[in-house]
């Protein structure tokens, strides 16, 4: 062998050893996503503003490639129990046309156009990747549900949580914030 074709050979070599061991490093180093924890506390229909901030903070959160669940608890878990029509208090408070924009023109998503109530913009960041979570025991107690992880009421992609589930859940987040 030529020393020409060697030391392209020993180059081609010392080359790949550095490209996979920067990858790897990459992913070791800056790939992790944090996990957010939104824990909304306050009915939508008393004071539109923080589940309505909570909603924005959760797209923003997952557009940027974290991990995030909305916790919907006191007051807020009574916002999922659905009526005998079927529908739940975010079914029926529309998302204002200018919130709409102001999210698209952040994070464009003709989906985000679309949205015509709470109701479709949870679903929508259910389908994003948002994990849904209620505290399953406040739903006992305030008769939302019968059993602790009971679904009769809830829409299918909330998951009732018990109290050790719903503390473990806030403390194993690396981000939480609280509506």
């Amino acid at each position: 062998m030529n020393k020409t074709l060697f030391t392209i050979l020993i180059i081609s070599i010392l080359l790949s050893g550095i490209l996979i061991f920067t990858s790897s490093s990459l992913k070791l180093l800056g790939v992790k996503k944090s996990s957010v924890m939104i824990h909304l506390v306050t009915n939508i229909k008393k004071e539109d503003g923080p589940p309505c901030v909570a909603f924005d903070v959760a797209l923003a959160n997952i557009k940027n490639g974290n991990e995030v669940e909305l916790l919907f608890d006191a007051e807020a878990a009574w916002n999922l129990k659905k009526l005998e029509d079927g529908k739940n208090d975010f079914d029926r408070y529309q998302v204002p046309p200018d919130l709409k924009k102001l999210a698209n023109a952040q994070f464009p998503d003709n989906s985000l156009m679309k949205l015509n109530n709470f109701g479709e913009f949870l679903s929508l960041l259910n389908k994003m990747g948002t994990k849904i979570t209620v505290n399953g025991t406040w739903n006992i107690l305030t008769g939302v549900e019968k059993t602790l992880k009971g679904k009769s009421n809830l829409p299918n992609f909330v998951e009732p949580l018990n109290l050790t589930e719903l503390s473990e859940h806030i403390n194993n987040s690396d981000v939480y914030y609280h509506y």
